[in-house]
């Protein structure tokens, strides 16, 4: 059986989600996808070298960093809407929160999700001085509305999407406002 990268990277992704990074283990990957170790290390240099294929998934998610993706909404506010949108409708459960709590004791990934962050603030800093907010209320604003989105799935994560979405929603209107 011929595993792939790919392969590796979905099985711990998944666990991530359950476990946290803590749960990732490479002999228990090894025995879910039916190969050997050794099958890891073609692959990967080390266990961090999955959990940063991981990071750089989680980051190739984010819909202000990918072309056309919240840009082709008309207005600044439904940009900003489609961002948080489209990190509950994705279907993640988890991970972006275990990859925090990771970086927290990791200073070099929190450095990477750091620059991700400041893209993201930037990003929703000049979507609300679009709506009118001057510097100082965009830049505050858009510091909440990252924590929101941060905190949405340990706040609402056990509940069914379209309640999620709801309460995503009301924060959003309160927010651009």
């Amino acid at each position: 059986m011929s595993i792939r990268r790919d392969d590796w990277i979905d099985a711990a992704w998944n666990i991530l989600g359950d476990s946290g990074v803590e749960g990732i283990r490479v002999e228990q990957l090894a025995l879910k996808l039916g190969v050997t170790k050794g099958s890891f290390y073609w692959h990967f240099k080390n266990r961090q070298g999955l959990i940063d294929a991981m990071i750089e998934r989680w980051l190739g998610m984010r819909e202000e960093e990918r072309p056309g993706s919240v840009s082709s909404a008309e207005t600044p506010s439904d940009r900003m809407w489609n961002v948080i949108e489209q990190s509950i409708t994705r279907g993640t459960r988890g991970q972006a929160a275990a990859l925090r709590l990771w970086a927290q004791r990791h200073p070099e990934v929190q450095k990477r999700i750091g620059r991700a962050d400041d893209f993201r603030r930037q990003f929703f800093v000049d979507q609300l001085k679009a709506l009118g907010h001057n510097d100082k209320t965009a830049e505050i604003r858009a510091e909440v509305y990252i924590s929101v989105i941060t905190a949405e799935y340990l706040h609402s994560g056990g509940r069914e999407q379209d309640e999620r979405l709801k309460i995503a929603r009301s924060k959003h209107d309160m927010l651009i406002r």
